[in-house]
C-alpha cells in the first residue's frame, strides 16, 4: 500500500534538523527520541513519516506490515494536568494511527506503538489500549564508567591495564578515513560471533545490525554522531559511537572490538566515557533481548533500568 495517501513520506537524512527538533524537547531517557536511533536501520525498515493533527507520526515499513517505533509526539508543549481535552486529542490520534497500521497490516496483531516512556502510560491505557513490557534500556552514571573504582570494577580495571601494557595502539577520533577499515572490523567480529552461536534469530541480528554500523560510519557527520577508534599497527581494532539528543545523557549507540585483543573492549568503552564530561550519565540502550550482551551490561553495574513499553489494540 502507497502510505503517501496517508500523507507520510520517506525519512530521508534532510529531516534531521526538524525530526530532532521535536523528538530531543521531550523528557525521557529513552534513546528512541532521536532521529539517529531510526535512520540507522533505514537499510531494513523503510521510514515513513508525517505531521497528522499536530503531532509528528513515524512509521517504519518492514516486509508487508507497518508498525510505529515511537508513540505519536505532539509539537506542541506538553499538556497541564487539568487539560481535558488533551486526553480526548489523543484518543483521536491514537484511531487514526492505528486504523492506518490496519489498513495495511493483514495480521493485525502486529499493528503497535513501541518505545511508549513510563510516563506515558495512563494516556495509554485510559485510552483502552494493551500495554506490554518492551525492551528495557540501561543507564550507568559517567563517573563510575570513567572512573572504574572499586571493587566491583576491579576485573575490568585489569583488562584496561592488560590492553595498555601489551599493545601500542592510537586512540582517536573517527574519521572519513576508517569508514573501511570500521566496515572490515564488523564483517570480521560478526563471522567470529556467526561460529559461537547457531541461533538464526542471533545471526539475522548480526546481519542486521551490519546494516545499521554501516551507515552510522558513512554519515556520520550528517547523523552528527561521535565517534572514535583504536588502531594498532595503522588498523583499526576497535569503534565506538554515541549521540546526544539534550539534556544530561549521552547515548552509546554501537562498539565493536577485535575479540582476539584482550582488554581493548574495556578501554575503548572507559576511554569514551571519560570523554564525556559534560553528561551525568550514560545510556547504552538495550539488549536486544541476548543473554550474554545482557550480561555485560549488567557486569557495569547500572544505576537504572529504563523501562519500555508496547501499546496494542485492546
Amino acid at each position: 500500500m502507497d502510505l503517501h495517501q496517508f500523507g507520510l513520506r520517506p525519512l530521508r537524512i534532510a529531516d534531521r534538523p526538524f525530526i530532532d527538533s521535536i523528538l530531543c524537547s521531550k523528557e525521557t531517557m529513552l534513546s528512541a527520541y532521536a532521529f539517529v536511533s531510526h535512520y540507522i536501520w533505514h537499510d531494513i525498515f523503510h521510514f515513513h513519516w508525517g505531521i497528522i493533527d499536530d503531532y509528528l507520526c513515524l512509521f517504519a515499513h518492514y516486509n508487508d506490515y507497518i508498525y510505529m517505533p515511537i508513540p505519536p509526539t505532539s509539537l506542541s508543549s506538553p499538556p497541564r494536568r487539568e487539560d481535558k481535552g488533551e486526553g480526548e486529542r489523543f484518543s483521536k490520534i491514537m484511531r487514526k494511527v492505528f486504523t492506518i497500521m490496519e489498513l495495511v497490516n493483514h495480521n493485525k496483531a502486529v499493528s503497535r506503538i513501541e518505545n511508549i516512556d513510563e510516563r506515558q502510560i495512563g494516556s495509554f491505557t485510559s485510552s483502552g489500549y494493551d500495554i506490554r513490557p518492551g525492551e528495557p534500556e540501561y543507564l550507568y552514571t559517567r563517573e563510575d564508567l570513567a572512573s572504574l573504582k572499586g571493587e566491583l570494577y576491579k576485573s575490568k580495571r585489569a583488562m584496561c591495564n592488560n590492553f595498555e601494557k601489551h599493545y601500542r595502539y592510537r586512540y582517536e577520533p573517527f574519521q572519513a578515513s576508517f569508514v573501511n577499515g570500521c566496515i572490515r572490523l564488523y564483517d570480521e567480529w560478526k563471522r567470529e560471533k556467526g561460529k559461537k552461536f547457531d541461533d538464526p534469530i542471533y545471526h539475522a541480528l548480526l546481519e542486521d545490525s551490519s546494516r545499521a554500523h554501516k551507515q552510522a560510519v558513512k554519515h556520520y557527520t550528517s547523523l552528527h554522531v561521535t565517534g572514535r577508534v583504536v588502531r594498532i599497527n595503522e588498523q583499526v581494532e576497535g569503534y565506538i559511537f554515541g549521540s546526544e539528543r539534550g539534556g544530561d545523557i549521552f547515548y552509546i549507540l554501537m562498539e565493536i572490538t577485535n575479540p582476539d585483543i584482550k582488554g581493548l573492549a574495556q578501554f575503548i568503552f572507559r576511554e569514551f566515557c571519560r570523554e564525556m564530561e559534560g553528561y551525568t550519565y550514560i545510556n547504552t540502550l538495550s539488549d536486544s533481548g541476548l543473554e550474554n550482551l545482557r550480561k555485560v551490561k549488567r557486569s557495569y553495574r547500572p544505576c537504572k533500568i529504563i523501562p519500555s513499553y508496547i501499546a496494542y489494540q485492546a
